[in-house]
């Protein structure tokens, strides 16, 4: 009869070639006993360890040899025993077929995209020129917004280990939209009405081209207070940068905790185990 594995009944001990066998009652455990080990995660999403691992086996009972770099590991889990499949690298940084990276790669959050929002609003204040690219005319891209023109910070683009991906809601896109519009409006009315065939031509062309500027502005300037109270109702600008920076400077720490936590886990002990 198999008896159950447990922390209790379960040693490890090493023979005289520094060969570790995982064994019950003195008996070296069988592949049966093995698979009968619930699997449950050893890497916390914190990065953290859920338990005490006691070692890797080179076996594969979920057929799974042929998968990406990975390991099987026994670990400790109070006064239970846990086997965990373990991915060689953190998903953040796997690498697909052709050099791609996994989406993981990327972070975003609420945070990130409140802070965009507000470098945009305080871009559109503070540049005297368009923050938008011409948009793709085709259906599917057409609500991409291309932010080329604002200089945003270093570290929201790029940050130490990692990149962050953001977006901004369409109070921001629309505000950014009609300050090219005005910005091209107003560029026109200053030509005047050059190239009109006779003075009168010349003053209605001015006249629409000034109106067009005054509606512009109004809807702009209505966008833009938008724009401020959806800032404000998230606690105003310093507060926005303060929750970015310090989530930025978490999720590194989390990514740094993975990182050592895989390197530690690659140095476990083989566990021989009886077929």
């Amino acid at each position: 009869m198999t008896r159950q594995l447990t922390t209790q009944n379960a040693t490890i001990t090493t023979a005289a070639v520094e060969v570790k066998t995982l064994t019950i009652s003195g008996k070296q455990v069988t592949l049966a006993v093995f698979r009968q080990l619930k699997e449950e995660p050893l890497i916390a999403e914190d990065g953290t360890l859920n338990g005490e691992p006691w070692g890797s086996v080179n076996y594969h009972p979920d057929k799974c040899s042929a998968a990406a770099e990975h390991l099987h590991v026994v670990w400790q889990k109070g006064t239970e025993l846990r086997r965990a499949y373990v991915d060689g690298t953190p998903n953040f940084d796997r690498v697909l077929s052709g050099g791609y990276r996994v989406s993981a790669d990327w972070y975003s959050s609420v945070a990130a995209n409140r802070y965009l929002t507000a470098l945009v609003y305080m871009g559109l204040k503070t540049s005297n020129e368009s923050i938008l690219d011409s948009r793709p005319p085709s259906f599917a891209t057409r609500h991409a917004t291309h932010l080329s023109r604002l200089d945003f910070p270093e570290e929201l683009s790029q940050a130490e280990t990692f990149s962050v991906r953001a977006t901004v809601p369409q109070d921001a896109v629309d505000a950014a939209d009609l300050a090219s519009a005005y910005i091209h409006a107003q560029t026109e009315a200053d030509v005047g009405g050059e190239g009109a065939l006779s003075s009168g031509w010349q003053k209605q062309t001015v006249e629409q081209r000034q109106e067009e500027v005054s509606r512009l502005r109004v809807k702009y300037d209505e966008a833009m207070s938008a724009l401020r109270a959806m800032i404000e109702k998230c606690g105003g600008f310093d507060a926005i940068g303060d929750a970015y920076t310090a989530e930025i400077a978490a999720e590194e720490e989390r990514r740094r905790r993975h990182h050592d936590v895989h390197a530690s886990l690659a140095k476990l002990p083989q566990l021989f185990i009886a077929v």
